[in-house]
């Protein structure tokens, strides 16, 4: 039974009953991770170290605190913010209860009520992201539990594509680059904002050019 350091962390490594176990202490100071490593001895000698999980006592709160400290905080301040302002959202609904507490339905329940208050779908599935990516780390690497509630939450579909509006000189040359047969198609669906079904089967009978308008087939 010992302590190696991974990542600035102090992990525990011994054997229970024939198996090979790797734990995090939790802690970068020695000192402490040699008092958590003291507790676990007197608790397997006990009997009683696998009697309890961790996710029964561990928060949500104290898995996204750290997980902000040790992945987050440092690394740029767009992403800090970003975090810090998702958590203001999460933290309410999830903080105080235990990760074993946190269930795919409640996540599920919380993603609609986001969509409800008007969130916009981007946003939220940046909020179910941070939570995935927390409890990933808090499974693989800290050993708090052993399920992903996140995973099992559809994220839904978002649309990124943005509507840009060209100015006088760029559609210009937009025109120019085009070949001579697509030019009158461009230049009408520019000034009168029809869609290309209804420029491509406009006729001469449905434009009246002394009001300016056209009647689309």
């Amino acid at each position: 039974m010992g302590l190696f350091r991974r990542h600035k962390v102090w992990w525990m490594s011994f054997t229970y009953q024939g198996q090979q176990v790797r734990r995090s202490t939790g802690t970068t100071d020695r000192r402490l991770a040699e008092a958590v490593l003291a507790k676990v001895q007197v608790q397997i000698i006990e009997g009683r170290y696998f009697d309890r999980l961790e996710e029964q006592d561990r928060t949500f709160e104290e898995m996204m605190t750290r997980y902000l400290q040790e992945r987050v905080i440092g690394m740029s301040r767009h992403g800090e913010r970003r975090a810090r302002a998702i958590l203001a959202h999460l933290l309410p609904v999830f903080g105080h209860k235990t990760l074993a507490e946190v269930s795919t339905k409640e996540i599920a329940a919380y993603k609609a009520r986001r969509h409800q208050d008007g969130a916009k779908p981007a946003t939220i599935v940046k909020e179910l992201a941070l939570m995935k990516a927390a409890f990933n780390v808090a499974i693989r690497e800290w050993e708090w539990c052993r399920d992903n509630p996140v995973c099992r939450v559809s994220f839904g579909r978002v649309n990124n594509a943005r509507v840009r509006y060209l100015d006088d000189v760029t559609f210009a040359r937009v025109v120019q680059a085009c070949p001579a047969w697509l030019q009158p198609i461009v230049l009408v669906a520019r000034y009168t904002g029809m869609r290309r079904d209804n420029v491509v089967s406009l006729r001469w009978e449905q434009v009246d050019l002394e009001r300016s308008r056209t009647a689309a087939a």
